[in-house]
């Protein structure tokens, strides 16, 4: 046998080396395993990217939670209502007869309110005057009722102004044709008297109770000093002249001199003019200077102009002064009548008969103006008899039947 110790040697070596294979194959598969791994972790790297936002977005998210758990913004604050501005006032204060100022007032009043209307009263009774806002059909003049049938009217009547729904008066709401809405019913007075009512419901831009109660003031101030008025406009209601701006002086224009002109000089051109002359034949029938030649002209009739009117009489200012006021006053007188009284008036000018329908009113009214007005400024002037054909006939005289 060999011996012991070289056989130990040779297992020693062998187990070295198999120890080194083993050991070679682990680095080996040790290798092959990180590698996998680093390519593992670079895949994974590529699925689950650095920025999540990416993979799973959260910022549209956030943003939503946020303006959900912001108050909202305050709605944006309602257009100011338009105010009275001068050119209203004058328009109203241009009006020369109650029955203009009133229709300027309903033609007004369509920025604040909606269809609106004027009911005068008399006699415990309600009739329509005029309407404005109601289209092409306009059913004022038809409204007819006992001031005691609405309550609305009844507190109009006694100086109380009153805003009420529509439909809490069967009497107004019948006149309105049932609409819906917010009724204003304004006293309108005359020297102290509830004569009539303004009436405005709400339009599509609301109603406007103060600017209604306003101009409704206004107009019966209007119609109170229409007859001591100048009958002009008022010159408390005309632009103010500015004087803020700086006044720019603009320097004089300095004006060139001509130029002399020089007659019979060099350059000045000779015109030679041809002198006419009769052909041989035409001699014969010259006429000799001195012989008396009698000229035949067409005579044209002529037509006499037509008589100069008379021109009106020379007044002092005073007595001019004293004119105008009659002529108000009888503008006034006649207004009023027209205004308590308009369906009779267009009744009495299809029939011709206005006088005898408003005999009453008409005697009444010239009694005021013959107690007022002096004889003499009468005795030179019809303003009366002017302003019944005017306001009443409309210019026919034919249709007052006096």
């Amino acid at each position: 046998m060999d011996d012991p110790q070289v056989l130990l040697s040779e297992l020693v070596d062998s187990r070295e080396h198999a120890v080194a294979l083993v050991r070679a194959k682990l680095d080996a598969v040790a290798s092959q395993i990180q590698e996998l791994a680093n390519r593992t972790v670079g895949e994974l790297q590529l699925v689950l990217p650095p920025d999540l936002e990416v993979l799973f977005p959260l910022a549209q998210v956030a943003d939503r939670l946020e303006a959900m758990a912001a108050p909202p913004p305050p709605p944006p604050p309602p257009p100011a209502p338009r105010g009275l501005d001068l050119a209203v006032l004058r328009a109203l204060d241009g009006g020369k007869a109650q029955s203009e100022v009133l229709q300027e007032l309903l033609r007004q009043l369509g920025a604040w309110a909606g269809p609106r209307a004027i009911v005068v009263f008399r006699e415990g009774q309600a009739a329509g005057w005029a309407g404005g806002g109601f289209g092409a059909h306009d059913p004022v003049r038809t409204w007819r009722g006992a001031i005691n049938e609405s309550p609305v009217l009844t507190k109009v009547s006694e100086g109380t102004p009153v805003l009420i729904a529509l439909s809490g008066d069967a009497l107004l709401a019948e006149w309105f044709g049932g609409q819906d809405g917010t009724l204003l019913a304004t006293p309108m007075l005359l020297r102290g008297k509830v004569v009539g009512t303004l009436l405005a419901v709400d339009g599509e831009d609301g109603l406007n109770t103060v600017v209604v109660q306003q101009l409704t003031f206004l107009v019966g101030l209007l119609l109170e000093t229409l007859s001591v008025r100048a009958g002009v406009s008022s010159a408390t209601l005309a632009e103010p002249l500015d004087l803020t701006a700086p006044v720019q002086v603009s320097e004089p224009e300095v004006e060139e001199e001509p130029e002399a002109i020089v007659f019979g000089g060099p350059e000045e051109e000779h015109i030679e003019v041809e002198q006419a002359t009769l052909p041989p034949e035409e001699m014969s029938g010259a006429v000799d200077a001195s012989a008396t030649v009698h000229l035949k002209m067409p005579v044209t009739p002529v037509t006499p102009p037509p008589p100069v009117p008379a021109p009106p009489p020379v007044r002092t200012p005073e007595e001019q002064k004293r004119h105008d006021e009659a002529k108000r006053f009888a503008r006034l007188l006649v207004s009023e009548i027209r205004l308590y009284n308009e369906q009779a008036v267009q009744e009495g000018k299809r029939g011709h008969d206005i006088y005898r329908r408003l005999k009453e009113d008409v005697d009444r009214s010239r009694e005021m103006y013959e107690q007022r007005v002096p004889a003499e400024i009468r005795a030179q002037s019809n303003y009366f008899q002017e302003e019944l054909v005017r306001l009443l006939a409309d210019g026919d005289a034919d249709a007052l039947g006096m």
